[in-house]
């Protein structure tokens, strides 16, 4: 029989317990509103009213009335579209030979499918203008064989088309694919494609009648990311993208010509289709257990796979062919140039480097190349110590929530994911220019918005984390007389680290690598690598060596940090199956 007094007490500490969590939740959540939802409601409030403060549709119907309005959208929706189908194709049959067989070099293939992902978009311009730009690669050996040959071949010229937009996108979303597929392939029950087998159905027949159907939440919910990717694309846009501008260029064109309230109705536009595109993403990911988690690599195969067949050993050094050909070709491309002299044009040289780790200013921009890499790493420093608190409340929110509509926190937290950069970068300034705030031109908005972005991507390595303990060993430490605080930094605190490292390393590499809201809100003197470099392309290119040697610092910066990410999850594996 429990007394009033023990009532009582458990009462009390139920109050106490909601108290500690209302008090902790709540600092993500201001964090949220204040720098990301209020910013991004205020640019969408400029489509709607006009300079009287007057509610209003007209901007709004001036987009679907428009032809140059329309074509912007319908060109961007199509790409992504396309983009992504096109993705899911290359991917799924990669997805399936990676996780059902088994061959040499295997976890190498899984690792090298990263890099794109891990990569600035503007590395991934810098090498597609080496390759397919007047004087690029494939170009000047089109010239070499009519020279050699006599024939008469024309000149590739899909620069700045649609056509190298959607292979761009390819190239970067490819990854994202792969491994949400992967993810579900090798935790995939066979039983049901076995007993197929044993009835007769041959490997083609059970492919798409047993396996593919069982992978329809995780083609969605693959689908529906590459797409919200795609349609948020900027910097290869602006970069190789010639006159096709997407929803993400025009809007950064309209806010710098000062057209804010057609700038903000597109906004509201984008944002409309990116809330979609996400609510089918949670829905379909919630699914089978379907979500991936790219930072971590779940859904590892459970079997190590079968030996391949003589004609799957074919197709297998196919697709390695291939996916190294697309994935490599625009990297080595900018890593050669790198080292090509401007002079003589043959022969290896280190000068770009010598002049990209120079104190000295660029004549059109007022930082030294040394200086925007000093600015990149330091911004990256601060966002990771800013980021990975938020990402461990957010992620403990997430694990500890009871909320019956848990899906809406899913939204809340992938909202700065698949907000447009851009639009969040002006709404900072705009939102926090005047009195008393007078962010505008400080290093701290660089830093604030480069947090909002990283932030939610850490969160879910930490919660990947979080989840996976088993609750009987903090069970066990509160009956061994461990209290609360105990318990959480001696037991659960340990077993979270290589989630909490993670986020770490995504918020460091994600600052390092973001270019549309940090155009945005960064002046001269805190310009980072990205910026930097995109002032360097825009400048038309006059040191193309140069360009690529910062190009090359970007990557291998940025590459070193994701390549991090492994190094720690090996570690920490190693670590949990030895103790």
């Amino acid at each position: 029989m429990i007394s009033g007094e023990q009532i009582m007490e458990l009462q009390g500490k139920k109050i106490r317990v909601w108290m500690r969590r209302s008090i902790g939740y709540t600092i993500p959540m201001i964090f949220l509103v204040l720098f990301c939802l209020y910013p991004l409601l205020l640019i969408m409030k400029f489509g709607v009213v006009n300079d009287e403060g007057q509610f209003t549709f007209r901007y709004l119907i001036d987009l679907v009335t428009d032809r140059i309005y329309l074509k912007v959208i319908g060109f961007t929706f199509t790409q992504a579209l396309i983009s992504a189908v096109i993705t899911l194709v290359l991917a799924l049959p990669g997805a399936y030979l990676l996780s059902r067989y088994k061959f040499p070099g295997r976890s190498m293939i899984m690792a090298a499918s990263t890099v794109p992902f891990v990569l600035p978009s503007l590395v991934l311009a810098v090498g597609f203008l080496g390759i397919f730009g007047a004087q690029g690669t494939i170009n000047n050996f089109i010239v070499d064989i009519n020279g050699s040959l006599g024939t008469t071949l024309p000149p590739v010229d899909i620069l700045y088309t649609k056509k190298v937009i959607i292979l761009a996108h390819i190239f970067f979303n490819f990854p994202i694919a792969l491994r949400i597929l992967y993810s579900r392939f090798g935790t995939m029950d066979t039983s049901l494609e076995n007993a197929a087998r044993s009835m007769g159905a041959g490997r083609i027949r059970t492919f798409f009648t047993v396996t593919l159907p069982q992978m329809r939440y995780s083609l969605l919910s693959s689908f529906s990311l590459v797409f919200t990717f795609c349609l948020l694309s900027l910097g290869v846009i602006l970069v190789i993208g010639g006159l096709n501008h997407t929803l993400e260029v025009e809007v950064m064109s309209l806010f710098k010509g000062l057209k804010v309230h057609h700038g903000g109705a597109l906004v509201i536009v984008e944002s409309i289709i990116v809330l979609l595109a996400t609510l089918v993403y949670i829905w379909s990911s919630s699914k089978e257990g379907s979500r991936a988690d790219v930072a971590l690599g779940e859904g590892v195969s459970k079997w190590s796979g079968r030996r391949p067949t003589s004609i799957t050993t074919i197709l297998i050094v196919i697709y390695i062919l291939v996916v190294f050909l697309v994935i490599f070709a625009p990297l080595t491309s900018v890593g050669m140039e790198s080292l090509v002299s401007e002079t003589s044009g043959s022969g290896l040289t280190l000068e770009w480097y010598e002049q990209v780790i120079s104190t000295q200013n660029d004549p059109t921009i007022s930082i030294s190349p040394l200086g925007a890499i000093i600015n990149s790493l330091l911004f990256g420093s601060l966002t990771m110590i800013l980021s990975v608190p938020l990402s461990i409340i957010t992620a403990h929110m997430l694990h500890g929530s009871k909320f019956k509509r848990k899906w809406i926190l899913d939204l809340l937290l992938l909202f700065p994911i698949g907000a447009s950069s851009v639009a969040l970068g002006y709404g900072l300034v705009k939102a926090y220019s005047g009195s008393p705030y007078h962010l505008t031109g400080t290093w701290y908005i660089v830093v604030l918005v480069h947090s909002v972005i990283a932030y939610p991507l850490g969160a879910r390595a930490v919660y990947s984390s979080l989840r996976s303990i088993p609750p009987n060993l903090i069970k066990a430490s509160r009956s061994m007389g461990a209290g609360p605080i105990e318990s959480y930094f001696k037991v659960k605190l340990p077993l979270m680290m290589p989630g909490i490292l993670v986020a770490a390393v995504f918020a460091f590499a994600i600052s390092i690598g973001e270019l549309g809201a940090t155009l945005m809100v960064s002046k001269e003197a805190f310009m980072t690598m990205p910026v930097f470099l995109y002032r360097m392309i825009e400048g038309g290119g006059r040191h193309f060596g140069a360009m690529n040697a910062f190009a090359v610092i970007l990557m291998g910066i940025t590459f070193l940090s994701f390549l991090a990410i492994e190094m720690i999850k090996r570690i920490f594996m190693k670590w949990g199956v030895n103790n």
